[in-house]
């Protein structure tokens, strides 16, 4: 499985991830992330992500919204996790335990065809929209376009004034021999 994370401070080296906060304070607008990228493909030479959020710090308030627009052609997860669940490395990315447990929560029952997908969790629950962030295992699925399943996403700020909220960007996985040609990718 991938992962990609958008930073905050200072882009990271890798290819496939960085780090994204939102921090609530006492008076703004409800804002938009957009996630944008793109995957670039050539046998025996490359494999290219480059997804990522623009704007890559979002400052909110208790009670503003954040809309995540998906302008890719690939489904993503956004979701809270702790500053030390973030990879920072490869390895972490391949074995990163809550990327698994957020994946597992939001597919249950298997990829579709198998089982439909829930998308927005409430502390790694299942739970209905609105969604809304103030703890980790909230998170939402964006999806690409023409799957029937909203590409653009609004969640509520929950969280106390002064609290940051370190997300992360899902990549959605690829079937069987983790083969980057992007047709056998699962949609959801």
């Amino acid at each position: 499985m991938r992962t990609l994370v958008t930073t905050v401070a200072a882009a990271l080296s890798l290819a496939a991830f960085s780090v994204g906060s939102v921090s609530a304070a006492l008076n703004s607008t409800d804002k938009a992330v957009h996630i944008v990228g793109a995957e670039t493909f050539s046998p025996d030479e490359f494999f290219s992500i480059t997804f990522h959020f623009t704007p890559r710090r979002t400052r909110v308030h208790q009670g503003d919204s954040i809309t995540w627009d998906n302008q890719t052609t690939d489904g993503h997860t956004v979701s809270v996790v702790t500053r030390e669940q973030l990879p920072k490395t490869v390895q972490q990315i391949d074995n990163c335990s809550v990327c698994n447990d957020l994946i597992g929560a939001h597919f249950p029952n298997g990829f579709p065809p198998q089982g439909a997908p829930v998308l927005v969790l409430d502390d790694f629950k299942a739970t209905t929209a609105p969604a809304r962030f103030d703890s980790v295992g909230d998170s939402v699925i964006v999806a690409p376009p023409g799957l029937g399943f909203p590409t653009r996403v609004t969640i509520t700020v929950s969280a106390l004034p002064g609290t940051r909220l370190d997300y992360m960007l899902r990549l959605p996985p690829v079937d069987a021999g983790q083969h980057p040609d992007r047709r056998q990718r699962r949609q959801y």
